[in-house]
């Protein structure tokens, strides 16, 4: 089976388990709303996002080939190596939450505009989401051993396992105000954890007391500037969540609302296709068959650039009611919808980018190029530094999300550049032509800005049938053999 066809069945999982994910920020802004207390909470949870998207990115990466390698030559080995790799991380988190806790009580003032109670509430959530802080990085490594085990559609439900049990938690403790959004969080990470580990154990793989291999400390040291650069990658969201402190108040609540909806159409592929892709080229090139490894790389690629830009075209013209049909509710303030949805317009055009990226940064990384990844690292985080310098102070949040779209299309067009080896041709994508005028077309109807308020605006159905169309030949053309 194809990379592509074998991500789409995945895709009806995914939509399942990240749309109970996403019920969360929903729920969040439905009783919580928009307020100095709610970015306190959002400001502490930056580096806990911020270690959620390099374990993710980074600690699955360096698990999956050593773990791989013991499915096939000493499977006995698996669990406790499993554990051990969770342990490790989970430490190494927990030390970079602990260090980021003791320096907020000094960073919060200097970087934010909050009021003396609003600082309070950024450093006591900054304390008690360190739970939440080693459960992402365990939860990433457990994870890339449910993938290798085979066991990819049950752990791609976990998050609703996550949801549910912090939906419980923040309802059973609503008394105790935004407090109750921290000890959510926390739960919610350990009855992820405890998803993960019983799919493993259905597999047969017991996890045992905690074990450090070789293997995997000779694959952490050598992909280590991997680790870097996708920390400065990370890194991004403390940046823009700092810039977006010094603006007015609840600037915070609104980009992470904002950046929630526009991680949808990303979290979705990149759970999907993502996980195939990687787990097809690490194999081929196991196998040492380069070929197979380069058509894997451009039959990924293909598939992006066919379903990707209708969903995103359809966000940018429908945002404001995409933004008030999630998150106009109970404590969400109408004054907050425009400029949420200013903002997620701001970040669409980056999405497309992002998930070339993601796909060229696991190309990357099959190959060996791990110095390269450190370097479009650096490069990320330097430029949406000083976009953000420029821009915030000019166009408050839509600024911000404009800075990381600008990046992220920048440091993808290197790493396309960049991929073919010495005397090698580029990829060639298959649906090359199609894609780019399908693209193209897509594109310059988004440009569009109908006016539409409501989902029920007869407009928004008219501009609906292109998207929807291309839509559907690029998940035909994703079924075909390849």
């Amino acid at each position: 089976m194809s990379v592509g066809r074998t991500a789409l069945w995945l895709v009806p999982l995914a939509l399942v388990a990240r749309g109970a994910g996403f019920v969360v920020p929903i729920v969040i802004a439905t009783w919580f709303g928009v307020r100095p207390e709610t970015d306190a909470f959002f400001f502490a949870l930056s580096v806990p996002s911020f270690l959620l998207v390099l374990a993710s990115n980074a600690m699955g990466t360096v698990a999956v080939p050593p773990l791989a390698a013991l499915v096939v030559r000493e499977p006995a080995r698996l669990g406790p190596v499993i554990s051990g790799a969770a342990a490790a991380a989970a430490g190494l988190a927990l030390s970079v939450g602990i260090t980021f806790a003791w320096v907020v009580p000094t960073l919060v003032p200097r970087l934010t505009q909050f009021d003396v109670a609003t600082q309070a509430i950024a450093v006591r959530h900054t304390w008690m989401l360190l739970p939440f802080v080693a459960g992402v990085a365990a939860i990433a490594v457990v994870r890339a051993g449910c993938e290798v085990v085979g066991a990819v559609r049950a752990a791609a439900l976990a998050p609703i396992a996550r949801a549910g049990v912090m939906l419980v938690a923040v309802g059973a403790g609503f008394d105790l105000g935004v407090d109750a959004l921290p000890l959510g969080m926390c739960a919610g990470a350990a009855a992820e954890l405890l998803w993960l580990s019983a799919v493993l154990t259905h597999r047969g793989v017991r996890l045992g007391w905690p074990r450090w291999p070789a293997e995997l400390g000779a694959a952490t040291g050598a992909v280590l500037p991997v680790l870097a650069g996708e920390a400065m990658v990370a890194l991004n969201l403390v940046v823009d969540k700092a810039f977006a402190s010094r603006l007015d108040a609840g600037s915070v609540t609104l980009l992470e609302y904002a950046d929630r909806a526009r991680v949808i159409p990303q979290t979705l592929l990149e759970s999907s296709l993502l996980v195939v892709a990687f787990n097809t080229w690490a194999a081929a090139r196991a196998r040492g068959d380069r070929q197979a490894q380069r058509e894997g790389v451009a039959q990924a690629l293909g598939w992006v650039f066919l379903l990707a830009p209708p969903v995103l075209a359809g966000m940018v013209v429908a945002r404001e009611p995409i933004v008030r049909t999630l998150f106009l509710h109970g404590a969400f303030p109408e004054s907050g919808v425009r400029a949420c949805a200013d903002t997620l317009g701001a970040f669409v055009p980056g999405i497309f980018a992002s998930l070339v990226g993601a796909l060229l940064v696991k190309a990357h990384i099959v190959d060996g190029r791990f110095r390269l990844v450190l370097a479009l690292g650096v490069a990320s985080s330097v430029t949406n530094l000083a976009l953000n310098v420029v821009l915030a102070p000019r166009l408050g949040l839509p600024g911000l999300a404009l800075s990381t779209s600008l990046t992220t299309v920048m440091i993808s067009v290197v790493s396309w550049a960049l991929l073919r080896a010495p005397g090698e041709a580029p990829p060639r994508l298959a649906p090359s032509g199609l894609a780019v005028l399908a693209t193209s077309a897509v594109g310059a109807v988004a440009l569009l800005d109908l006016g539409a308020t409501s989902p029920l605006d007869p407009r928004l159905f008219a501009a609906a049938v292109p998207f929807v169309a291309l839509l559907a030949f690029g998940a035909w053309r994703a079924r075909r053999p390849a």
